[in-house]
């Protein structure tokens, strides 16, 4: 009972040993998925990197940028054609990024938020708000684990019909036409590194 009780002991301090990061240069480099809420669901999987300035061992600020790997999708159906779709595309995230380290331990929980929009594929919106628990493994480098939440527009391409005239013999027509700011919410999970 008394090794368990030093064991236990020695475990807790080791967990709970401060690890303060330094002032200056910091960095981080994450994986996520996103699991998408709206009514378009394809998977999306991003890599992202943010690089910045560590004030103190609690706020960090900086910019980054990132790519969305997002899976084809189609929702509804007119006529045996999609009523909005979207092919695969790799989209292309610039963005703002703050996170709040809450203590100075070695598992520290966090808060980070992500403002930016998307370089290509109509520049629409990106913002990311998450809450995580970083491990350190020394003063300036650690893993993280985070969940959150991600607002994202997306432009669709939307099914448009013409109805048959005498000048086509009554034949109905169909195209599509862009439709931008399309709602691509979801919750978002990541793993990442920080150096």
């Amino acid at each position: 009972m008394k090794k368990l009780l030093i064991f236990l002991l020695f475990s807790f301090a080791m967990i709970s040993q401060a690890q303060s990061l330094k002032k200056g240069y910091h960095g981080f480099a994450d994986v996520g998925y996103c699991a998408y809420i709206s009514q378009f669901k394809p998977s999306t999987v991003e890599v992202t990197t943010a690089h910045g300035y560590q004030f103190n061992p609690y706020i960090f600020l900086g910019a980054g940028f990132g790519f969305d790997f997002t899976g084809e999708y189609k929702w509804g159906e007119v006529g045996g054609k999609a009523y909005n779709k979207r092919d695969a595309k790799v989209d292309i995230p610039v963005f703002f990024n703050a996170r709040a380290n809450f203590t100075q331990t070695r598992f520290s929980p966090f808060a980070d938020a992500r403002i930016g929009a998307y370089v290509n594929n109509d520049g629409n919106i990106y913002a990311t708000f998450s809450v995580g628990v970083r491990y350190a493994l020394s003063d300036n480098i650690g893993l993280s684990l985070s969940a959150g939440y991600e607002i994202r527009k997306v432009t669709v391409d939307q099914l448009e019909l013409i109805s048959g005239s005498k000048y086509n013999n009554y034949r109905m027509e169909y195209y599509y036409r862009d439709r931008p700011g399309e709602k691509l919410d979801g919750f978002v999970f990541r793993a990442g590194v920080d150096f």
